[in-house]
């Protein structure tokens, strides 16, 4: 059951920040070290300072990128860099963006969202995560005390009616709608919008409505997990009831998605992989061809017509791969039967036999190949890519040995496994595009 709050969100002031596209990022874990110099040098006032700060010569305890981060956040509130709004809003946030060459937005809202563990309540996570990511972020959120940037979820929304309430009080062209608070253009060519509603029907509304509404985390599990553990050392040091339940650490900063929303877009994750004992095309293929049929694209096909003949009767479970070595050959792999996974896929990996990512990394890394299923994550074997052009390079130039290529993981899908409390393999999905981190912040006071 979503609780839902209004809060005094953070935004930049506009009479401070005059170009707000110079001070907003993406979101902290996909900023490469050299995107992170690039964007120290936008702005002074960018967000990269308080979300992705830079380890130093003679940090210690006492002084290092987690207390400078404090120290920027409070200096920039005292400074009115970041002002507090005036009433306790929800935010429409809405992202105008083009896909294979079709045009969508995305339109969600920012709001609290009262906590829950994972083993009892109704959020469900698809992911595992890692201790490193998460240390990184209580360190940062006890040093601050503060959510900067939204957890991205998702929700059923089969009637449409929190949709359409949200496109009737954002969507300008009705003439109903209002002009956003914060609007721009990213580097990745997407139209970010800002709405803060206040208005107490509007509130109440969508808090209603999203009651009886479980909610699936699709970006931001780490952080998610991160509040969880804030939250525990909240009560803890101030003694407070776990059924309590009402301290401010017991919420987080969410942007909440429909299902049905046509701007939900997933992309695939592709994969690499490297240091494959005793590699022999051929003999892989051999033991592929025992579960899959092998149909052979040659090695003049055009990435453009392999991605095209996956995605034909993608439910048939379809991979695409690229072999390196003397082969240099493309091949499509289409699962024979749903049964054969049955004696493999077991445990807590049966509900891998639904998803293409899952049969990737339970049959073929770890069978096929000898990369382990379990340890995948910690793997430096594998690596995760979007370009499929950029895979076939790495694959000619002895970086890599083999690619795979994936269709896109559905949104249903996501939602049936998660539902189970089960995980997906890593990078099973990229929702695109990315939420911008900086539209709004939330000061957990």
């Amino acid at each position: 059951m979503a609780t839902i709050l209004p809060f005094k969100g953070l935004r930049y002031n506009p009479e401070k920040i005059k170009d707000v596209s110079k001070v907003i990022t993406p979101p902290y874990d996909i900023i490469s070290e050299e995107e992170r110099d690039g964007y120290y040098q936008l702005h002074p006032n960018n967000i990269i300072r308080l979300i992705l700060g830079k380890d130093l010569p003679g940090d210690d305890q006492s002084n290092n990128k987690y207390t400078r981060s404090a120290e920027f956040f409070d200096t920039w509130r005292k400074e009115e860099i970041l002002i507090h709004e005036s009433e306790p809003a929800i935010y429409v946030y809405a992202q105008e963006f083009t896909l294979s060459g079709k045009k969508y937005v995305r339109r969600g809202f920012i709001s609290l969202v009262k906590l829950e563990d994972f083993q009892t309540g109704q959020i469900y996570p698809h992911e595992h995560t890692l201790a490193k990511p998460k240390e990184d972020r209580m360190n940062l959120m006890k040093a601050c005390n503060a959510n900067f940037s939204q957890i991205f979820t998702f929700f059923e929304d089969e009637d449409s009616k929190i949709s359409n309430l949200l496109h009737k009080v954002s969507e300008e062209a009705t003439g109903t709608g209002l002009k956003p608070d914060v609007d721009f253009t990213d580097t990745a060519g997407v139209k970010n919008s800002l709405w803060a509603i206040n208005d107490s029907n509007i509130i109440e509304e969508i808090s209603s409505q999203m009651k009886n509404r479980a909610l699936f985390i699709a970006d931001g599990h780490h952080r998610y997990e991160t509040a969880l553990f804030y939250r525990d050392l909240i009560r803890d040091n101030e003694g407070t009831s776990k059924s309590n339940g009402n301290i401010p650490s017991d919420y987080v900063m969410m942007m909440c998605v429909s299902m049905e929303d046509p701007g939900l877009q997933i992309l695939p994750t592709h994969r690499l992989a490297k240091n494959i004992k005793d590699f022999n095309p051929e003999k892989i293929k051999e033991s592929l061809s025992e579960i899959f049929e092998i149909s052979d694209m040659g090695n003049d096909c055009s990435t453009e017509i392999l991605m095209q003949k996956l995605g034909e009767d993608a439910h048939k479970h379809k991979l695409a791969m690229y072999v390196g070595g003397s082969d240099k050959k493309f091949y499509i792999l289409t699962l024979r039967d749903e049964r054969l996974l049955d004696q493999i896929l077991t445990g807590e990996y049966s509900e891998w036999r639904s998803i293409d990512t899952g049969i990737l990394h339970g049959v073929i890394f770890d069978r096929v190949l000898g990369i382990q299923a379990k340890n995948i994550s910690k793997s430096e074997s594998v690596k995760y890519i979007q370009g499929v052009e950029d895979s076939v390079t790495s694959v000619n130039e002895g970086e890599y040995q083999i690619a795979f290529f994936l269709n896109p993981t559905k949104i249903g899908q996501i939602r049936d496994i998660a539902t189970k409390r089960h995980k997906m393999p890593p990078k099973a999905t990229y929702f695109y595009p990315k939420l911008m981190t900086g539209m709004v912040v939330r000061h957990i006071c």
